[in-house]
């Protein structure tokens, strides 16, 4: 037991150290770089992870040895891909799914019996049930393989049958949110998977739902709910909203359910100099991995008073905030049908024409390009940018990038950014 204490204990610093230090994991060795890339270890961390995986499904759930493997094996599936290639191989994302079901029957029956002994058993079940949501959360922890098999385990119709549950429990729904952001970043299949009705448990349905029996349709029927109270799951349901609007089919149930009308009842900040509140920004988030493609950029254009929204928000001076307001932005002005909308703006024409006088590199970058993107393909747009005002800034700034030597690092942004003014000086000169 002491051996898997520290064995634990280890993997957790090591878990901790990838999160402050991501850019020198290559250059390094590490615990990591041990368990997945020296020649000869492979064997030894594949014999270890089966047998920590033995101990925890063998031993009882009392057992003080049991949740000390538990624990174990959760931090070794967090740092290695060895380990989680024979979690899969021994079936451990299978026999997860499987106690979830297994679980969600014995809570429907033990639910419906009177007494302090069923509620204690309620709770073990519980318990039991944010146990197997974890581990699987490791194991699908950047690997498409695990989230492959996971989807092949129906774990979408499972979680959905479970919701209920969550709703009564927050441990329960944060370790459940936590679970779907895990197994839906850059997995465009599990994403979809959401917005799928889940008749049954044991197949994954044949139609889409029509009527909102989705688990799409009741994650945005959670952040609705939990919008205004800054909350730890509004944090985390914020963040698994942000990986599915990048999904086509999820972008569609979202337009469907006017969810995004609640961007709209934001209270912002009075005065340009106070911080943003984080719900702000967790909107801000979901709007940008929205406006990435086409449809979400006309989407969130078709919100009656999303731009002058957005305008405002540009104004903030925490720069994270106003740097994703600015991105949002400009992002929109890439669609056609957008192009006069935010041209008939004054306000969003001033935002990104002062952008090119910004002391930030970045703002200048992302001012040149939405002005690049207004005229490409769009006469009419040069009309609005020929007012002497904007054109003064456009040339003055053009004039300045010309005379201006980069840094080393910054040379290709440096030459984008001269394209980008490039492009508009002679457009507006054609």
């Amino acid at each position: 037991m002491a051996s898997l204490q520290f064995l634990s204990a280890l993997l957790n610093e090591e878990g901790r150290r990838q999160l402050r230090d991501k850019q020198s994991m290559c250059h390094n060795p590490t615990i990591s770089f041990l368990l997945d890339h020296v020649e000869g270890c492979q064997a030894s961390v594949t014999q270890l992870t089966a047998l920590i995986i033995q101990v925890c499904e063998r031993k009882s759930s009392k057992d003080v040895l049991k949740e000390v493997a538990t624990n174990t094996l959760l931090s070794l599936l967090a740092v290695s891909k060895n380990a989680q290639k024979c979690a899969l191989e021994v079936d451990l994302i299978d026999n997860c799914t499987e106690n979830m079901k297994h679980i969600h029957a014995q809570l429907n029956l033990d639910s419906l019996k009177p007494g302090k002994a069923q509620k204690k058993k309620v709770d073990n079940l519980i318990k039991k049930l944010r146990c197997s949501m974890r581990l699987l959360r490791n194991c699908l922890f950047q690997n498409e393989e695990c989230k492959m098999a996971a989807l092949k385990a129906h774990l979408v119709p499972v979680l959905h049958a479970l919701w209920p549950w969550f709703l009564i429990d927050d441990s329960s729904m944060q370790t459940a949110l936590h679970l779907l952001c895990v197994y839906t970043a850059n997995y465009p299949a599990g994403c979809a998977s959401l917005c799928w009705a889940s008749g049954g448990q044991s197949s994954l349905p044949s139609a889409r739902s029509a009527a909102g029996n989705s688990l799409m349709h009741n994650v945005l029927k959670l952040a609705s709910q939990v919008s205004n109270d800054n909350s730890p799951i509004q944090q985390v349901v914020f963040c698994l909203l942000s990986n599915l609007a990048l999904s086509h089919d999820c972008k569609g149930i979202i337009q469907k359910s006017n969810f995004l009308q609640n961007f709209l009842s934001l209270s912002l900040p009075k005065g340009s100099h106070k911080n943003p509140s984080n719900v702000s920004t967790l909107w801000l988030k979901l709007l940008l991995n929205m406006s990435f493609g086409e449809d979400g950029q006309q989407m969130i254009m078709k919100i009656n008073g999303f731009l002058d929204q957005i305008v405002e928000m540009c104004k903030y001076k925490h720069k994270s905030s106003q740097h994703l307001a600015l991105l949002i932005l400009h992002n929109v002005c890439f669609s056609p049908p957008n192009k006069p909308k935010i041209l008939a703006n004054d306000k969003a024409i001033g935002v990104l024409a002062a952008c090119l006088e910004s002391d930030s590199h970045a703002v200048q970058r992302i001012g040149a390009a939405s002005l690049w993107a207004l005229l490409h393909n769009y006469q009419k747009a040069k009309v609005t940018l020929k007012n002497p005002s904007i054109k003064r800034r456009i040339d003055e700034a053009y004039s300045l990038v010309k005379k201006t030597t980069p840094q080393p690092e910054e040379n290709e942004l440096h030459a984008y950014y001269l394209k980008c003014l490039e492009n508009i000086v002679q457009l507006l000169d054609s």
